[in-house]
């Protein structure tokens, strides 16, 4: 098994390539999910809506998830917790 110079094998390169492959799929598919309900939600109240701020929304849609996750796990962790629980989310 070959090893680089920051000391990572091919199989921990591979496996961090995965990662972020399925990371930039679900991020892909956030941000069409986001899109799509942004121009409904404008579509019904009779407005329009550019696009680049429904990518905007997209995007910081996104941030928001991702931060939100990591307080979660944070919340579930202080309580000792290796789940994620109801109370986490209300408490969030």
């Amino acid at each position: 098994m070959e090893v680089d110079e920051d000391n990572r094998s091919d199989f921990e390169k591979e496996e961090e390539e995965e990662d972020d492959s399925v990371s930039d799929l679900l991020r892909d598919r956030f941000r069409l999910s986001a899109i799509s309900i942004a121009e409904s939600e404008a579509k019904r109240s009779g407005m329009e809506i550019s696009p680049p701020i429904v990518a905007c929304i997209a995007d910081l849609a996104f941030k928001y998830i991702g931060q939100l996750a990591k307080d979660l796990e944070l919340f579930a962790h202080h309580a000792g917790r290796k789940s994620v629980t109801m109370t986490d989310v209300i408490v969030s």
